[in-house]
């Protein structure tokens, strides 16, 4: 190259003619637009399918743990933990009976599951006498949030009853 062919290429008066800097930006076609499209609806139809899977598993869920209470909602709505030193148990079987520890007594029910919706019958217990009265008191509270419970949710260790208003009742984890 010689010095007047470099001096002009650097004069800032003299139009470049680079093409990247000429070329209008192109664009997108109908055919990227259309993959875009196909792709969202794609990841939607794998969003929406999998919520009835989700939903059915939970109940089978329910079935594989013994579960553990470790709060509970109290006479005021709000959730306290469970009192240490009692043993509250739910098992839920896959033949719609269930059964555990209220902490004192031993109690069963029947259940049914659909979906994330829960209906436990009122539960019948044993008539043992506790002597600490704050056992009872909680005893008496899980079994009437049981009855209560219309929601559940499952996550790994969890599992979390609802009443109708959305409130948490009752929070048990996989009895170790």
């Amino acid at each position: 190259m010689t010095d007047d062919a470099v001096d002009a290429s650097l004069d800032p008066e003299k139009p470049q003619t680079d093409d990247a800097s000429t070329k209008p930006p192109q664009k997108m076609g109908l055919a990227f637009y259309s993959a875009l499209a196909l792709v969202g609806v794609l990841v939607l139809l794998v969003v929406v399918m999998n919520v009835p899977g989700i939903r059915a598993s939970a109940g089978i869920t329910l079935t594989r743990s013994n579960w553990t209470l470790q709060s509970y909602a109290d006479v005021t709505g709000g959730l306290v933990p469970a009192m240490s030193g009692t043993n509250v148990t739910a098992r839920f079987g896959n033949d719609g009976r269930m059964n555990g520890s209220a902490g004192c007594n031993q109690y069963g029910a029947s259940y049914t599951t659909r979906d994330f919706a829960i209906t436990i019958s009122p539960p019948v217990t044993t008539m043992m006498y506790c002597e600490n009265p704050d056992i009872m008191q909680q005893e008496s509270a899980y079994i009437n949030n049981l009855a209560k419970a219309v929601e559940l949710r499952i996550s790994e260790s969890n599992l979390n009853l609802y009443d109708t208003t959305g409130k948490p009742l009752l929070v048990f984890e996989v009895m170790r």
